[in-house]
């Protein structure tokens, strides 16, 4: 499972179908990968606080997370969950130009933030992630970015 709880990030947005790897921020790479980016692999280690704040990643093998945009208020936690295998989440601005997150905010996703942008995620991972930063973050499956599959976190205040 993987997991981003966002302690000690300012605020992140998961984006594509690649999996496993680093989604520390942009400025401290001398953090550790879990400290810079609030990613975890593993069982669930924190228990996701976003109550319904879910989002479907392929559901009945489409390539769409669903829903394709969802509201949350800082502090919330989001968690996607893969409904299929060969997808991945990447929020990390340089990989592709549809993704933005907002200034001040970190990158995250299933792969580390200079990984392999095209690693997938098993069917039945999740990843979760508490956004720490207001704005929007829009996401997406490197593998499939350019079929559309692209997803909004809009953070509120």
């Amino acid at each position: 499972m993987l997991k981003s709880t966002g302690a000690a990030v300012t605020a992140t947005l998961l984006a594509g179908c690649s999996g496993g790897g680093d989604t520390g921020d942009d400025e401290s790479d001398s953090e550790s990968d879990a400290e810079a980016t609030g990613n975890e692999a593993g069982g669930g280690e924190e228990a996701s606080q976003s109550g319904g704040n879910t989002i479907a990643v392929a559901p009945d093998g489409g390539f769409k997370f669903e829903p394709s945009e969802l509201t949350v208020s800082v502090g919330d936690t989001v968690t996607w969950e893969f409904e299929e295998s060969s997808h991945n989440v990447s929020a990390w601005p340089d990989m592709h130009d549809k993704i933005s997150i907002p200034d001040g905010a970190s990158g995250f996703g299933t792969m580390d933030k200079d990984g392999n942008q095209f690693a997938v995620v098993d069917a039945g991972e999740t990843l979760e992630h508490t956004f720490e930063t207001a704005g929007e973050y829009t996401y997406v499956c490197m593998p499939h970015v350019a079929s559309g599959m692209i997803g909004t976190v809009v953070v509120e205040e």
